[in-house]
This record gives C-alpha cells, sequence and structure tokens, in this order.
C-alpha cells in the first residue's frame, strides 16, 4: 500500500510518496486557482512513475496527508467569504478596539489589518452571563430573530459568535447556533466556546472571525477534493495537519480551517523533530526555504516548541501554534531599487506564475533564483531535475534593467548584492529564534530543507558560528515528508481561574477528566484505540498581579497538594529563566489548562537503506565557475551528484552538490560527506580556507 504527503506551498506543491521501502518525491508549480488541479496532476504524475493509472494507483493509498494554502492565502488576500459577528449587548467593537498596545510602540503609524467584519455587519444581542459563569440576563429570542432576519437580508454566508464568558457557560452560543441553523442551514456558524475557549475577549473574538471567516473555503476545498479522489477510486480518509504539528480528520477540518492557517511549516517541524532523532541530535534548528517565504523553528531537547497563541497577518490567533518565525525570503522574492537608491530582495515574491524571469513564462523582475543563475549556483539545463530549462539571458536583462542600471554597478555585482542581502536576512531570522529568545545557536544543528535554502546554508552557519548542517535526503520536499512523519493530535483548552493557594482540587480534577474523556471521544472517532493515546497537561499560570502568563507541563492524570506545590516551585523557577527575577513570597493564579492528547509513536518508516544507490565512488560531473566573494572573481570548483558520493568520503569546500531539485552550496569553510541515509552533512574545518 501507498502512503502520501502533499504540501501545497505559495510555489511549488510538493508530494512525496512510500511503498514497500521506496520513496519518490515530485514537485510541481503551484496554480493558486486552481488547487486540485494541482493535486490531480501531482498524483498522475507518482502514478505514471508506478506505470498506473490514477485509477488504479488511488485505490491503493491507506494514508493520504495534505497541508493546503487555501486559508492563509485567502487570509492574505482578504477574499474569505461574508462574515458578521453577534457579540453580547455593547461589545460588537471590541473586535476594532483591539488591545492598546503595538508591536513597535514608537511607531504610531504603523499599518493595522483591517477589520473582517464591517460595523454594519456586527450584530449586539442582549443576554449576559458573569465571570462566574452564571447566566444574569436571559438571551431576548426577539432580538434574535431581529438579528437573524438582518444576516438573511445581508446574505451573509458565515457568522461568528462570541458572547463574554461564554468559554465558562457556552448555553448561549449553543442556543444561537442551533437558531441561525434551523433558520440559515446555508450559513456556517463558529462559535468561540468551541474554537477557543478561553479567557481574552479580543483574541477570543478575532480567532472567532477568522475561523468563520476562511472555514467555508476550506470546507469546499476538502469536499470537492474528496469528491473527485473518492470518483477516481480513493478509500482512505484525507487527513489535514493543524498549526500544532498534529493531524487531524478532514471531517474536523472542515469545521475548524482557522487551525490549518500555517499546516506547511508546521509539518517540516514535526520533520524535524524525526530528524534530530535519527541524528541523535537534542537540539536543531530548522530553516526551511520555498519559493516564497524562509522559515524557522526550533527542536530543544528533541521537542517542538508550541506557543499559545501567536499572531498570523495581524490578527491574534488563540490557538496553540508552532512557534515559527517567517520571513518573505525565496527563491522567487523580488529584488528592487526604491526611490532612495536602496536595494532591497522580498518580501513580495514571483511565485511559480509567471515566475523568476529566467522561467520565460513572462516574469520580468529580477529574483534570487535568477541572481544564483548569474552567480553559477544553478545549472540552467538541470533546475527541476531536467524539468525545466532556465534562460540565463533573460535572468542576466531583468538584473541589468532592475537593480544594475539604477545603482549603476555591474550586472554580476547586482547579482551577489541580492545573495548576500538575502543570506543576511535569514541569518537574522535565525538569530531571532534563537538569540534573541535566549539559546545558543552554536549549541544546535542547523537543519536545511526546502529547495532554496541549501544555497545559503553554510554561510548562515558560518555568521552564527553553527559547526555543523544537515540536508535532509529529502529536504526538498521537507514539509510532505514530516506530514507523513506526523501523527493525530487534539489540542484543547479550558479557561480555569483560580489562585493556586486555595484551589478546590476535586473541581479542578473533574475539569482535568472532562477534558481527557473529551480528547479520548473525538480521538476515537477518527480511528485511534484508547490505548494508543498519550496525553499532556499544561497549566497557563502567572502571579496573581501580571498581566502575562508561563506554561508549565504537568504529565499526571490527577492533582493533590504535594503536585500543585510542585507547579508553584516549577513556575517560580521557569519565571526567573524567562524574566530573570522570582518572587516565591507571591501568590500564583491559575489561567487555562491545555490538554495535548496525540496518537502514539509511529514506527519509522521513512529512512532507506542506501547501500543500493550510493556509487562507488565519489567523483565530480564537471568543474563550474561560481562567484561567492566581494572581488567578484569566478572560482571554478567542482560539481557533485548527490547519489555519487560515497558514504563516508568527504568533499571539501569550496563545492557543488547537486540534487534533483536544489544545489548545496559547500562553502571554503565546511566540508561535506553524506550518512547512510542519504543526509548530506556539511562540518566547519578545523582550519579556515579561503
Amino acid at each position: 500500500m501507498f502512503q502520501i504527503g502533499i504540501d501545497m506551498g505559495g510555489t511549488f506543491t510538493d508530494f512525496i510518496v512510500t511503498h514497500e521501502g521506496d520513496v519518490r518525491t515530485v514537485k510541481i508549480p503551484s496554480d493558486k486557482k486552481r488547487p486540485i488541479v494541482t493535486v490531480i496532476n501531482g498524483l498522475k504524475q507518482i502514478a505514471d512513475s508506478y506505470d498506473l493509472t490514477l485509477e488504479e494507483f488511488l485505490p491503493q493509498i491507506n494514508r493520504f496527508v495534505h497541508g493546503n494554502t487555501v486559508a492563509i492565502n485567502a487570509l492574505i488576500q482578504r477574499e474569505g467569504v461574508k462574515t458578521a459577528l453577534i457579540a453580547t449587548d455593547g461589545f460588537r467593537d471590541a473586535l476594532e478596539i483591539r488591545r492598546s498596545k503595538l508591536d513597535n510602540q514608537w511607531d504610531f503609524f504603523a499599518p493595522i489589518p483591517p477589520v473582517l467584519v464591517p460595523r454594519y455587519l456586527r450584530y449586539n444581542l442582549k443576554e449576559r452571563v458573569d465571570y462566574s459563569g452564571k447566566i444574569i440576563q436571559e438571551l431576548d429570542q426577539n432580538n434574535l430573530e431581529e438579528i437573524v432576519a438582518a444576516l438573511h437580508t445581508e446574505k451573509v454566508e458565515s457568522v461568528a459568535v462570541c458572547l463574554l464568558f461564554s468559554f465558562l457557560n457556552d448555553a448561549h452560543e449553543k442556543f444561537v447556533k442551533a437558531f441561525i441553523e434551523k433558520s440559515l442551514p446555508h450559513v456556517f456558524v463558529s462559535l468561540s466556546s468551541e474554537v477557543a475557549p478561553k479567557l481574552g475577549e479580543y483574541e477570543r473574538a478575532s480567532t472567532t472571525v477568522l475561523n468563520a471567516y476562511l472555514t467555508p473555503l476550506v470546507s469546499d476545498y476538502l469536499s470537492e477534493l474528496k469528491l473527485i479522489l473518492q470518483a477516481k477510486g480513493l478509500f482512505c480518509n484525507i487527513q489535514l495537519v493543524q498549526n500544532s504539528g498534529g493531524l487531524t480528520d478532514s471531517s474536523v477540518a472542515k469545521q475548524f480551517g482557522v487551525k490549518g492557517l500555517l499546516s506547511g511549516p508546521a509539518a517540516g517541524s514535526s520533520g524535524a523533530q524525526a530528524l534530530a532523532r535519527e541524528l541523535s541530535e537534542p537540539n536543531l534548528v530548522l530553516v526551511d526555504m520555498g519559493g516564497t517565504s524562509f522559515d524557522v523553528s526550533l527542536i530543544k531537547d528533541h521537542r517542538i516548541k508550541v506557543i499559545p497563541e501567536a499572531e498570523v497577518s495581524g490578527y491574534p490567533v488563540n490557538l496553540p501554534l508552532i512557534d515559527i518565525n517567517s520571513v518573505g525570503i525565496g527563491g522567487g522574492s523580488i529584488a528592487s531599487v526604491d526611490a532612495s537608491g536602496r536595494l532591497g530582495v522580498g518580501p513580495d515574491s514571483a511565485e511559480a506564475f509567471p515566475g523568476p524571469a529566467c522561467y520565460d513564462r513572462g516574469g520580468k523582475e529580477p529574483t534570487i533564483t535568477d541572481a544564483a543563475l548569474i552567480l553559477g549556483f544553478i545549472k540552467p539545463n538541470r533546475f527541476g531535475g531536467g524539468s525545466m530549462e532556465l534562460k540565463r539571458e533573460i535572468a542576466f536583462q531583468a538584473i541589468k534593467e532592475k537593480v544594475a542600471v539604477p545603482l549603476n554597478i555591474r550586472v554580476e555585482e547586482a547579482a551577489l548584492a541580492i545573495y548576500q542581502i538575502a543570506e543576511a536576512k535569514m541569518a537574522d531570522a535565525v538569530h531571532l529564534m534563537t538569540v534573541q529568545k535566549g539559546y545558543d545557536p552554536r549549541e544546535f544543528v542547523l537543519g536545511a530543507a526546502g529547495g532554496a535554502s541549501p544555497l545559503f546554508a553554510a554561510k548562515i552557519a558560518q555568521d552564527l558560528g553553527v559547526k555543523k548542517v544537515v540536508i535532509p535526503a529529502y529536504g526538498e520536499v521537507f514539509c510532505a515528508q514530516g506530514m507523513l512523519q506526523s501523527r493525530l493530535k487534539l489540542d484543547m483548552v479550558q479557561s480555569y481561574l483560580c489562585s493556586l493557594t486555595n484551589v478546590d482540587i476535586y473541581e479542578i480534577n473533574e475539569v482535568l477528566k472532562q477534558l481527557t474523556y473529551h480528547a479520548q471521544e473525538q480521538l476515537i472517532k477518527q480511528g485511534v484505540t484508547s490505548e494508543n493515546i498519550d496525553y499532556r497537561f499544561s497549566f497557563e499560570m502567572r502571579y496573581t498581579d501580571q498581566h502575562h502568563q508561563l506554561s508549565v507541563s504537568f504529565t499526571g492524570g490527577e492533582l493533590d497538594r504535594k503536585s500543585i506545590d510542585y507547579l508553584i516551585c516549577k513556575f517560580h523557577l521557569l519565571h526567573e529563566k524567562h524574566y530573570g527575577y522570582a518572587e516565591p513570597s507571591q501568590e500564583c493564579s491559575l489561567i487555562n489548562i491545555r490538554l495535548e492528547a496525540w496518537e502514539k509513536e509511529l514506527s519509522s518508516f521513512f529512512w532507506v537503506n542506501s547501500s543500493a544507490a550510493i556509487k562507488p565512488a565519489s567523483t565530480p560531473i564537471e568543474h563550474r565557475k561560481i562567484c561567492w566573494n566581494r572581488n567578484l572573481t569566478f572560482k571554478e570548483v567542482p560539481v557533485y551528484q548527490s547519489l555519487n558520493i560515497k558514504s563516508g568520503s568527504e568533499i571539501i569546500g569550496p563545492a557543488l552538490i547537486e540534487k534533483a531539485y536544489t544545489t548545496i552550496f559547500v562553502t571554503p569553510n565546511f566540508k561535506a560527506h553524506t550518512d547512510s541515509n542519504l543526509n548530506i552533512i556539511l562540518t566547519k574545518k578545523e582550519v579556515n580556507s579561503n
């Protein structure tokens, strides 16, 4: 049987398939306007490689994991469905008031993302629940009927419902949902008590609105994809990657589109965790550069860092997400000179259509790919495994017109400047995820995934003092690989406000039991047996007079006074680590209880025995002139094919190693070898050479 992972990126869609130890990969340009056509075309290419028709191939798939960009593209382009918001009377403007804080407190003119629900579609509902969950004003049904009539008149497609303290008592929200679904059956309803049942009115409203705004699009995409694939013979369920790196069934994803906003990069972190275990390296920083973005995530002590909330495109998402720093630097990032004569690279991207100028598809703007071609890093007739012929003369002309002439420099100098600016931005992004968060990058291995990052990885490592770089065997499709290494997972949260000094132990244990029961129930529905589920609780705590909280993990099933004292002690230690001080005399408060429930570890099936694939000698296939130094001299370096590198033999930089969809630049400061699993390892030379 076949197992397949599909990662739909902004520029390319990556496919990886495993079958009885055989692993095959495909990359095809993403068609944002026709994403399903992109998926079908990739599946056909894989089927052809096995001499099967699509109808013969699909019934033999027993695991189908997908990460798509439908939600994030719709959010970035502001192309979600027409959405309304129902809030407690007097609170409909919380969505626009936001919080009284700025990302940059000195920039009063920083752009604020537009409110996704205009004021005329934000409705006040007469009802009230207090801070303890007690109903102090019954829901006014006549008022609700008036709102529903207005929704019908406005032809609203989706409704977000965010009522005060619904995370403690969801009776009113559930009544509203049932009433709308009965009156307007074609309107999608998103409840804050289902999407993000936790403290924080604005963040909860923002997350619920995002879910309402995006989910109908995700649901339509998944329904159509499933219908088409089932008609052609697919029997297994389609699994989707969530922001937290875990998988969920498509039936769940069709209700919570906001949980899959960052599915591709999140899957990459799962792959990085598996890679770190394989290499016996507890600390790994993953950099993944595709055509549009450069994503950085950390594995610390073999664990992925999941944060309780974040901002996506400027909107708070009050859901667990893998901590990822993403910058607009990719192979298709456009280089331009502004009015002041300053050269910039990204974040705008040429994407796959029309793509970089050298693609010869009508693109006129110079990109990082064009610069790499001019510098000699890319062979024009071997790009994409030989599937595409790049046009050097078109890249040369684009850089000349848009960069070299405005700056009054040579084209080669302009190309090198583009390369160096891109590398500097990448190093800064890694610095932000390590040094600025208290980690020493020299204690990490650098994992370079994606089609473009291996060209820059050794330079980034050199800038940050990293001594070891790993290019994974299937790094060009690493996020797709990570999807097959992910497990079904459920993240649940419940706000529970109390002082830990006077906590009701029986009551809090009842909350833990209920969370566990609901998590188990949902995972069993997705095919996981109760014996195959692991659980981990996290308690979000703070000093009573604080506004920020820290998450303290707990692996037990029940709390007693001793374990509560342990949590308090652990919180003090964590606070000192994060902020440089602790106040043991201060009272600690519990804010939220989180539960992670996931399918137990899958057996590793991914790594291949490379003995049959590796050739008996490590000889270069050619020598090529490339430029990487500021003196703009082109030096001749050996070029190797990755599969021709004998395991254990060393390649001394400077050199290039070519793979089907990427090229690895071994700088003069590094040497390279291939391990037994076809990973390419770059290590720093003991003595630097020029």
